[in-house]
Parts: structure tokens; sequence; C-alpha cells
């Protein structure tokens, strides 16, 4: 008789890697972190492969094997769950509620989720938005903040890097005399676009390049980055902004990139609300990563 899949292992396997540990995923789960290692254990006994690197008993530090078993079982899992969740009727709607910024809502998050809505059609995402700290009593689903700290030390994960590059519109480009070079000195002839509520962004550029931090300070700022956007499309200078920011802008030509290298700038995190766990959160949260490697 052939040996039953551990099913109900790989599902604990799937909350050890969201929950970032074995004790995170035994509070999540209402369960001790000694059935948890159980599970693991016997999915690695099924599978003849070791899932977890073992240099901390907490630790959930995936091995290769541990990686792809996620990437190929989790979204699928979660899945699974949904549609098995009591009443047994796939079609039925829930929702979640997203917590994130304005600028990671309105530019990265809400282009993405068309995508989001053809494969869990019957989850509906409710998005509000704020900057700061996170309130972890708030009734929220899921947190999405880049800065780590803002999450309140509840359980967080980097879903996404962010990397930043340097554009203009085509008009100021044609402009400039002479034209852009792989020498980022040129800039200090240009009209540089700063924002207020990113103001590592020149100076990250500048180190990159190998020059002090404050060589190239910008000539004009504005307070955020959804109208430091706008100005560098009416062509009022350089900018310096998160790639995933204005990739569908660079795809319709009203800006250009001027040079191709880019620049580490940060990561962005999510972090489940307080006995918020569940399967469709789970599969969002799924999602997103997904999402942004693909982005």
């Amino acid at each position: 008789m052939p040996v039953r899949p551990p099913l109900h292992a790989l599902h604990i396997f799937c909350v050890v890697v969201r929950e970032g540990g074995f004790r995170q995923a035994a509070q999540a789960l209402h369960l001790t972190p000694g059935a948890i290692s159980r599970q693991v254990q016997a999915l690695e006994e099924h599978l003849k492969q070791v899932l977890f690197e073992r240099a901390s008993s907490n630790a959930a530090t995936l091995t290769a094997a541990g990686k792809q078993l996620h990437e190929n079982a989790a979204g699928k899992m979660a899945h699974l769950i949904q549609v098995l969740e009591p009443g047994g009727r796939p079609a039925r709607r829930h929702s979640i509620l997203v917590d994130t910024s304005v600028t990671l809502a309105m530019h990265w998050l809400i282009p993405q989720l068309p995508d989001f809505r053809q494969r869990y059609p019957h989850i509906t995402v409710d998005v509000r938005t704020a900057d700061g700290d996170i309130n972890p009593a708030a009734p929220v689903d899921v947190f999405l903040r880049r800065e780590e700290a803002e999450l309140r030390g509840l359980p967080s994960h980097c879903f996404m890097r962010e990397r930043s590059i340097l554009v203009s519109s085509q008009a100021f480009a044609s402009a400039l005399r002479p034209h852009p070079t792989a020498n980022m000195r040129w800039l200090a002839r240009a009209a540089r676009i700063g924002m207020r509520s990113r103001p590592d962004l020149w100076p990250g550029w500048c180190q990159a390049h190998g020059m002090k931090a404050g060589a190239l300070a910008p000539t004009i700022e504005f307070d955020n980055t959804v109208l430091a956007i706008q100005a560098a499309i009416q062509g009022l200078g350089m900018l310096v902004v998160p790639e995933a920011f204005v990739a569908a802008i660079l795809a319709s030509g009203a800006l250009l990139r001027i040079a191709p290298a880019s620049v580490e700038t940060g990561s962005y995190s999510y972090a489940v609300g307080r006995r918020r766990a569940s399967p469709r959160v789970e599969a969002f949260t799924q999602w997103l990563a997904e999402r942004a490697n693909a982005s």
C-alpha cells in the first residue's frame, strides 16, 4: 500500500516559514513547539530531505530543499485550506484588510492586485493607507512598511528589496549638455528633484558612485514620492526613485531611465496582525512575495 503524503505536516512546514520560526508557528497554531518540530521531522523523513538548518532550535532558515518545497507548495496549500474551510464553499467571498503607505499602495500594490483577484477571486483585498508606526492592536490582517521598526515588534518578513534608479523626462534629458555619461559628476550641473519623505535617496546614489553623500543635494524638493514623480514627468529635473514605483511610467515613455545602474536603497516587510492568521492571509502573503520577486 502506498504511503499517504503527510499533508498536515506540509501545512505546518508552511506556517513555520511564514511565521519565521518554530516557536512563532506554535503560537499561531496553538500547539507546543515540540509538536511543531515532530511534524516537520515527519515531513523530512517522508521526503528524505533536510528542510531547515539546525543552527538554532527556533531557526526557520531553509535549506535549498526547503526553499524549493516552499516555492512549490505554499500557495497551493493556502488555496487548498481556503477551499476546505467550514462549509466547503470555494465561491464564498472573504476579505482581508491591508494597511500600507500611500506610495506603496499607489505605485506598487494596487497595480499588482488584478493578478491576486484573478488567482483568488473569492478573496477581497481592502487597502487602507497610513504612514509611520503601526498600531499592533488594530484589527488589520497584514501591515506593509518600508521601515521594519514601524512594525512595532510584530514578527516581520522582508518581501521586496528596493532598488532605485535615476530618471527624468525625455525632454529634460535631451536638453542636457553634455549628454549623461557613466561619470555621475555631470549631475552637479543639472536640476535635481528630492523628496522630504526620502532624504536618503540622493546621498545613497552619491555613495554608490564613489562620491561624498552630500555631493549632489536636491535643487528642488517636494513632500513625497507622488509629487516628486509628477515633477520629473513635467521636466523639472532628475530624480532618484525606487524602480518599482515607476515601472509602468517608464514603459509608457513618460519617464526615461537615464543611467543603467541601480542602487539598493532599502526593503519592504510585512507583518500579520495579532491573531489574524488565516488561510486567506497566508495566500495573500505568499502571493505578495511571489509578485515582488517577479517585479
